[in-house]
C-alpha cells in the first residue's frame, strides 16, 4: 500500500519544528550538527517533507515522490510556467534537497530551476547496460541538474548566463570571480559543497555539456567539486 509520509517532528521543550522555514541568523551549521535518524524516511520526517512511495523505475533503489516545496524551497523545471507540485527521486536525493534548504535560505534563494532528475542513461556515450564511462547517477535518480536560482527580491541567477568560466589555473572555490551574480553563484554552490550536501558537483568549468547547469549527485565514495576532466 502506498503511504503518505508527513511531516511533523518537534524539537526540544518548546515544540518548535526542526529546521523551521524562517530567516537564518547565520551560515547553516554543518550537517553533523543536526542529529538525524539513520533511515531516510525518518530523516525526511525530521525536515517536514511529505512524500509517497514510488513509482517503481528501472535503476532506482528507493524511489519516492516528494511534495514540493521541499523544506520551504520551491522547484521548477527551467522555463516551465508553474513550479513543480511533486518531484520523483531516490529518497536519499530528496533528503539532500531538504538538507540544502538552510543554505538556500541563507543565500536568499526561494526557488530552484532544474533540468530534471531521473534519466536511465550512461555517462557520455553508450546504451545501458553497455556504458564505457559507467552509468549516470541520473539513472539511479541520485543526481539533479540545477540551472538557476530565484531570490527573495525577484532576481534570477542563471548558470548559463551569469556564471563566468574560471581560469584554468584556479580552483573553482578559490577562483577570481566577477562582481554580482557570478560571485553569488560561486558562493552558493561552494557553500552547498562545503556543507556536504552532495558528493559530486560539476560546474560549467567542467566541460561544455555542463555549461548551463550544476550537476550534483550522491556517487558513493566520491567527494569533489571538479573543474575539468583532465584535472587530478
Amino acid at each position: 500500500m502506498t503511504k503518505l509520509w508527513a511531516a511533523v517532528v518537534l524539537a526540544g521543550c518548546g515544540g518548535e519544528p526542526a529546521d523551521a522555514v524562517a530567516p537564518d541568523a547565520g551560515p547553516p551549521p554543518p550537517l553533523g550538527t543536526l542529529i538525524e535518524p539513520a533511515d531516510c524516511r525518518g530523516a525526511l520526517a525530521l525536515y517536514g517533507v511529505a512524500f509517497q512511495d514510488g513509482p517503481v523505475r528501472q535503476g532506482v533503489e528507493d524511489g519516492i515522490t516528494a511534495t514540493v516545496p521541499i523544506n520551504g524551497i520551491s522547484y521548477r523545471v527551467l522555463g516551465a510556467a508553474a513550479p513543480r507540485g511533486t518531484l520523483f527521486a531516490d529518497c536519499r536525493l530528496i533528503l539532500s534537497l531538504a538538507r540544502a534548504a538552510s543554505t538556500f535560505r541563507y543565500h536568499g534563494v526561494v526557488e530552484v530551476a532544474d533540468l530534471g532528475v531521473y534519466n536511465y542513461r550512461c555517462i557520455g556515450s553508450g546504451t545501458p547496460p553497455n556504458c564505457p564511462n559507467g552509468m549516470s547517477q541520473h539513472a539511479y535518480a541520485m543526481g539533479i541538474d540545477l540551472a538557476g536560482f530565484k531570490y527573495e527580491d525577484g532576481t534570477f541567477a542563471s548558470v548559463n548566463d551569469d556564471w563566468v568560466i574560471d581560469p584554468g589555473t584556479q580552483k573553482t572555490c578559490e577562483a577570481d570571480v566577477e562582481p554580482g551574480l557570478d560571485a553569488e553563484l560561486h558562493s552558493l554552490i561552494c557553500d552547498l559543497k562545503a556543507a556536504g550536501t552532495w558528493n559530486i558537483v560539476l560546474t560549467p568549468n567542467y566541460n561544455a555539456d555542463h555549461r548551463n547547469h550544476f550537476h550534483v549527485d550522491l556517487t558513493p565514495g566520491a567527494d569533489f567539486i571538479r573543474k575539468r576532466r583532465h584535472d587530478p
